[in-house]
């Protein structure tokens, strides 16, 4: 049995509905931060960081017969599809925010950090696209590839315009969920770019299984915080689509896993 799933259900069954009721009820839209602790956002966080840790102990070092087969590769094709058209639309949007500051004061180290994603952003959403098609004819023409690594560097590059655009991002919990889901999803990566390189596809397996779990908590916890305070969201909408997204489709990938008998 694979009790990471069934620890990733309770899991999102508390957070998800719990962190709604906390962003209408605990959580200062001026701020971003709780407006004060009480047992509710004690037992969030407890949650929240307990089941993570336990699936990670998991599915990394505690359960080892991991095996991977997928059967859902038509809503793999489609969420691939969206992550690729997603991923190319931040580019863009990186692109007209670079154009339109042209002529104002822009840092070097960022000006090169913003033309790293948009180039990253357009090879990654070509390399989901490609993969999304590959999905529907239920063939992996390109297994063993390198350009899987190009969503792992968007992903990786991301996370540092979260710290960069979010300096004091530690208890604003909508904007650590995106991190974190962030964070997760790059790891994630690493396990699918090993799966579908044919590179340690145990170890490949278990990481998916554990760290697209994870993204999937954090995306889909965020997102339910995010249209809980839909008037007064702190993210942009995009950002909070991706997250949705990029959660479905971990989801969809990782619920492959399953343990040998």
């Amino acid at each position: 049995m694979n009790i990471s799933k069934i620890l990733f259900v309770i899991g999102a069954i508390v957070c998800l509905p719990l962190y709604g009721f906390l962003c209408i009820t605990n959580l200062d839209p001026t701020t971003g931060f709780f407006s004060s602790s009480n047992l509710l956002t004690t037992v969030f966080y407890g949650v929240l960081i307990a089941v993570p840790v336990l699936i990670i102990l998991l599915s990394t070092v505690i359960q080892k017969r991991f095996a991977f087969s997928i059967s859902n590769s038509r809503m793999l094709g489609v969420l691939s599809l969206l992550m690729g058209a997603l991923m190319i639309a931040s580019g863009v949007i990186h692109l007209m925010n670079l154009l339109s500051s042209a002529f104002s004061a822009v840092m070097f180290s960022t000006l090169i950090i913003t033309a790293l994603q948009i180039v990253m952003a357009a090879l990654s959403g070509i390399v989901f696209l490609h993969l999304g098609i590959c999905y529907f004819k239920e063939n992996i023409s390109n297994r063993g590839s390198i350009t899987f690594l190009f969503p792992l560097v968007w992903a990786l590059i991301a996370c540092v315009e979260m710290f960069r655009d979010y300096p004091q991002i530690a208890g604003m919990p909508e904007r650590t969920l995106y991190l974190l889901c962030l964070l997760s999803f790059t790891l994630f990566l690493m396990g699918q770019s090993r799966i579908l390189s044919d590179v340690d596809f145990i170890k490949g397996v278990r990481w998916i299984n554990a760290f697209g779990m994870c993204a999937t908590l954090f995306g889909l916890t965020m997102t339910a915080g995010e249209i809980a305070e839909f008037s007064s969201m702190s993210l942009p909408v995009f950002d909070v689509l991706l997250a949705f997204i990029l959660s479905l489709y971990c989801l969809a990938f990782s619920f492959n896993t399953y343990i040998e008998k």
